[in-house]
């Protein structure tokens, strides 16, 4: 875009007001930092005309990065490794972009769905009732039960009746898992000792937890899931208990068995160590809500201290989560994914290592690896922003499958333009790096999880 400076005015000078290096009255330009050579007091007209004259300049660049990135795999980042790079916009900088852009997207959806009328409770409700509609029950004129309360009672029917149902289910899974395993032998070795058969009792509590998870699996809330685990987990020990009765095994099951799902949660997180007192102030928290924690500590003997006084807040945080406090849920959730774009600046380069470790045989330095990663991850937040847009308009979830085909066939001719190796050699390394990556990302996901929730 041409400049709007006054140069047929001849009010140009002869040093640069930028950087004072002499130049010619003839100059539209310094020579030295490219400002333009004029010496008249700046104007609305010229400050507005320059402010869209960069805009345009970089749409420009921008257009000529975006279309290529998409749809020319790997040219982009070659091309600016070689040295073409005044067409391009840098690639960190495109990078910073886009994601900006898309975490600022995610946000507006979050505040959006908040606002969302939820009607899942109540088709589940009418469901409910719907199900009895089938049985015909018929009223005399003077009976006064309230057809609610028969509404009521047929639920709770249905509801006792799937209970035992998964009871039955459960109780055969665990004797088919006696049946099938050599486990009450295990256990009734009299040459094993204590820690050995309470070890060979953990595998079958994992394996009955697992069950029971999948069994249970619905469209209830986290506190009612949980409660209902509880329920059958302790149906199961009874169970088994039983089981080890009859056949005379003489195994007691230790109460570290016995403690509840949650409970396992907290243990795993804080350790044993702290687990007891984790527990007491969890359920201090429960039967004395908005009890300040200077108050709190005196009533359960505990000095004032710092830690002490940590240890309690994430004791409420824990309650919050298991009771589903919204307010609670949502400000972890965005503390989570406001974290994950500073998190993947530590990510990316740490993932460029693995790539350059495995091309080190390849001419291109630690650097030009980033650049191409930079450049990839670019095109991951894009597509996976216009799908996800693609998703909310046509009301559908058919965007994320096409999402990660469309990007894992991207990846694939990326590299294999990018690094110019054959189609066996790429594969293989495809594989390799997403296997890098899904580690990186899962054990990244783990600590912005643990650190949203401590800090």
């Amino acid at each position: 875009m041409k400049s709007t400076s006054r140069f047929s005015k001849n009010k140009k000078g002869i040093n640069c007001l930028n950087c004072n290096q002499p130049i010619s009255d003839n100059d539209n330009f310094c020579s030295n930092c490219g400002q333009v050579n004029d010496e008249l007091p700046l104007s609305i007209k010229q400050f507005i005309s320059e402010f869209f004259s960069g805009f345009f300049s970089f749409d420009s660049r921008f257009f000529n990065t975006f279309i290529p990135l998409l749809f020319k795999p790997g040219k982009v980042s070659k091309d600016y490794i070689e040295g073409k790079r005044r067409r391009y916009v840098n690639p960190f900088q495109l990078y910073l972009h886009v994601t900006i852009v898309f975490f600022l997207l995610m946000g507006l959806f979050s505040k959006i769905d908040e606002y969302k009328i939820d009607n899942s409770q109540q088709e589940e409700n009418n469901s409910a009732i719907d199900s009895t509609s089938t049985i015909d029950i018929s009223f005399d004129s003077d009976e006064s039960t309230p057809k609610d309360s028969i509404a009521l009672t047929l639920k709770k029917s249905n509801l006792d009746t799937l209970s035992n149902l998964k009871i039955n289910k459960l109780n055969y899974y665990i004797d088919s898992l006696f049946l099938n395993s050599n486990y009450l032998d295990q256990l009734k070795n009299t040459n094993l000792s204590q820690n050995q058969k309470d070890s060979i009792f953990n595998i079958i509590s994992d394996s009955n937890l697992s069950f029971i998870t999948k069994a249970l699996y619905n469209k209830k809330d986290f506190k009612d899931q949980l409660a209902d685990i509880n329920e059958f987990k302790k149906h199961s020990l009874n169970y088994m208990d039983s089981i080890f009765q009859k056949a005379e095994v003489g195994y007691i099951i230790p109460d570290k068995f016995k403690i509840s799902t949650e409970d396992e949660i907290i243990n795993s997180v804080f350790g044993a160590e702290y687990f007891s007192k984790m527990k007491k102030f969890m359920d201090y928290d429960k039967e004395n809500e908005n009890v300040r924690i200077n108050v709190a500590l005196d009533d359960l003997g505990y000095e004032k201290t710092k830690w002490n006084n940590f240890y309690y807040q994430k004791a409420q945080d824990i309650n919050k989560i298991i009771s589903q406090d919204s307010t609670f849920i949502n400000n972890y959730a965005n503390d989570f994914v406001s974290r994950i774009s500073i998190a993947l600046f530590f990510l990316l380069p740490i993932f460029a290592m693995f790539v350059s470790l495995l091309y080190f045989r390849h001419k291109y330095n630690y650097t030009e690896h980033l650049v191409f990663i930079f450049n990839i991850q670019t095109v991951f937040f894009i597509l996976l922003m216009l799908f996800i847009l693609f998703d909310r308009i046509l009301k559908t979830d058919l965007g994320i499958l096409l999402f990660s085909l469309i990007f894992a066939f991207y990846l694939y001719k990326s590299m294999r333009n990018f690094y110019e190796q054959g189609r066996v050699k790429t594969l293989i390394k495809y594989i390799l790096l997403n296997s890098a990556f899904f580690i990186l990302a899962t054990l990244g996901s783990i600590v912005i999880a643990f650190l949203a929730f401590v800090l």
